[in-house]
């Protein structure tokens, strides 16, 4: 725009000198041809031409300066428009970018979101499956345990149970021994208490 204007006042100029040079040669050929011919150059119908083309040239000057405003103001108006419709274009672009990144920051947050629910869901699953696991294999053991107490009980009242006969076989025994060495017993019982020990002494013996 600045260069336009220099451009447009330099043109101004050069065409008022041109114009100023050539009134100046009319003004000094009329000059010479009036001194020629014997008219008085001080005299007043010269001063009178003089005054009217002075007259004249300001209103040329003055239609030239009002063209030139008019020109410069034109081209002023075109460039600003210029500078409006180019910063509506890039306000316009900027909009539009802001906007796109805004969709795709948005996109991204979730995707980003899906990602991570998806995540979360994989790892409740597996911290339930081990769970569950762990939950199996405590059981598994419990029930191992149980059994084996349930056999160590059943060994023990098995074993006790044996005790018990045993201890009463003996106290059956020897009450049979004092009543065969006292003789109170028949001979018939006699040697089948005999037989009897014989057998006992042997089961003891296993």
């Amino acid at each position: 725009m600045k260069k336009s204007l220099l451009l447009v006042l330099i043109i101004t100029f050069a065409f008022f000198g041109c114009s100023s040079e050539k009134e100046a040669k009319k003004v000094h050929l009329m000059g010479q041809g009036q001194i020629k011919t014997g008219v008085n150059p001080n005299s007043i119908t010269a001063q009178t031409k003089v005054k009217q083309q002075e007259h004249k040239n300001k209103v040329e000057l003055s239609k030239i300066e009002a063209d030139t405003k008019i020109k410069l103001e034109k081209i002023r108006s075109q460039n600003e428009l210029s500078i409006a419709q180019i910063n509506a274009q890039t306000q316009k672009e900027i909009v539009k970018e802001e906007s796109k990144a805004k969709i795709e920051t948005s996109q991204m947050e979730v995707a980003v979101k899906k990602e991570s629910v998806k995540y979360g869901v994989y790892v409740a699953i597996a911290v339930i499956i081990l769970l569950m696991l762990a939950l199996y294999l405590l059981y598994l053991n419990a029930k191992k345990n149980r059994e084996l107490k349930q056999q160590l009980h059943e060994e023990k009242l098995k074993h006790e149970q044996f005790l018990k006969e045993k201890e009463l076989e003996e106290q059956r025994l020897h009450k049979l021994i004092e009543l065969a060495a006292d003789g109170k017993l028949p001979k018939n019982i006699e040697s089948e208490v005999i037989l009897s020990l014989s057998c006992s002494k042997n089961i003891i013996n296993q």
